[in-house]
């Protein structure tokens, strides 16, 4: 009995020792839960604040109007009060699409009072360099100068985000040109659908045709570089490009676009990609291509002799820009003719980028004014090429739709002695 008495006393004490351990290890367990959940959310509010900053949770808004993502097409889930991201389909990401710019735009001077001085650069195509010293060389003033780019601020240089950051801080007027189109799209699509797909699975997805853009490509072009590196601000700026600008009085008979105008359409009527990229029209329709056809501006050119036959008696002013009384335009894009001034049109691509001059465009008084730029010429794959346009659509031709304007240049050049002796 003794040895019985002895055993339970122990077998009780032991019990007791144990359970007591177990409610300390318990009640341990409840607090540091209690302190990690604290920490966790802290952790969790700075995380989201980081991100927010960095422009990492635009997924839940539309990159320009600010709607809600469940709106725009991508839907956040929700557990409990907390809104939790979610990553988009493989449909999803394949069939985004970007924003459509706007097409037309006519700005308007602070307070109605225009600046001294209108100052139209070239093609800078990511030359920071070159613009601070063209700047300087103009004797650019805020307040009193009004910078206008007409497009390609970023691609094939060294400092495209630098550019843009630039521009954006002197409050330069841009038009979108076709390297600063991808550049937009992809940040709306990393923004976007393509929110959170590491560089590897969207190289695989390009691989495997399953990007919405044909030009969406990670290595071979730049645009996927720039567009991650731009900060939201940046972003912001460059999504407002439009495609087309026209200026105020006293400068309204002047336009400006990066590839060029179709001549047989009204300014409403100019399909996006065509002004972007244009340069030779070839049996009515627009063509990227520079050695088929003839030049957009000499067909432009032979309009506007036709329209204004003589200075005496013609229209002195823009009434209406669908009635396409706009007469000068300002472009850019077409380095391989380099600087092109005309009566009617003004090429300023003057191959900065490959070692030519980054040129300056001076109203009033038509003045000139370039700098010497270095090669930065690269095999990176940026030569243009006319993108697959089933996402926007458009008209292409010159005659679509309007069958007696098909021929209408046909008569209008033999009149005036054929494409190849148009007076410039």
């Amino acid at each position: 009995m003794t040895f019985i008495k002895r055993a339970s006393k122990r077998i009780g004490f032991t019990v007791l020792i144990t359970l007591a351990s177990l409610y300390t290890v318990h009640h341990l367990m409840i607090v540091n839960q209690s302190q990690s959940q604290s920490l966790s959310s802290g952790a969790t509010a700075a995380v989201d604040e980081a991100a927010r900053q960095l422009g990492a949770l635009n997924i839940a808004q539309d990159p320009l109007d600010g709607a809600l993502a469940n709106e725009a097409g991508y839907p956040r889930a929700t557990k409990g009060k907390k809104q939790m991201l979610r990553r988009a389909t493989a449909d999803e990401m394949k069939s985004f699409k970007a924003n459509q710019p706007t097409l037309f735009q006519l700005k308007e001077f602070a307070d109605g009072v225009a600046p001294k001085r209108l100052i139209f650069i070239g093609d800078i195509h990511g030359c920071l360099t070159e613009l601070n010293l063209l700047l300087e060389k103009v004797k650019f003033t805020p307040g009193e100068d009004q910078v206008v780019m007409v497009g390609d601020l970023v691609a094939k240089g060294p400092e495209s985000v630098g550019v843009v950051r630039r521009a954006r801080k002197i409050g330069a007027w841009c038009v979108r040109g076709n390297h600063d189109d991808p550049v937009i799209r992809w940040r709306e699509f990393l923004d976007g659908p393509g929110m959170g797909v590491s560089v590897t699975e969207l190289t695989a997805m390009e691989k495997a045709g399953s990007l919405p853009y044909p030009d969406f490509q990670i290595t071979a072009k730049p645009h996927f570089e720039i567009a991650r590196k731009l900060s939201p601000t940046d972003f912001t700026f460059m999504s407002k490009f439009p495609t087309i600008l026209a200026l105020p009085e006293p400068f309204s008979e002047w336009v400006v676009a990066h590839g060029g105008l179709d001549p047989s359409q009204a300014i409403s009527k100019q399909n996006q990609d065509d002004v972007m990229t244009v340069r030779n029209i070839e049996n009515s329709k627009l063509t990227s291509e520079k050695d088929v056809g003839m030049a957009w501006f000499e067909v432009w050119a032979a309009k506007m002799k036709l329209l204004n036959p003589s200075a005496e008696g013609s229209s002195s002013g823009v009434t209406s820009y669908d009635q396409e009384l706009v007469k000068k335009v300002i472009y850019g894009h077409d380095a391989s003719r380099a600087l092109q001034i005309n009566e009617y049109t003004k090429g300023l691509d003057s191959r900065c980028v490959y070692g030519g001059e980054l040129t300056a465009f001076i109203l009033p008084g038509e003045e000139l004014v370039s700098v010497k730029c270095s090669n930065y010429e690269e095999s990176s794959g940026t030569k243009d090429r006319r993108r697959n346009l089933h996402k926007r659509g458009g008209n292409n031709s010159l005659n679509q739709g309007k069958g007696r304007k098909g021929s209408m240049y046909k008569k209008r050049s033999k009149q005036l002695g054929g494409p190849n002796t148009v007076d410039m």
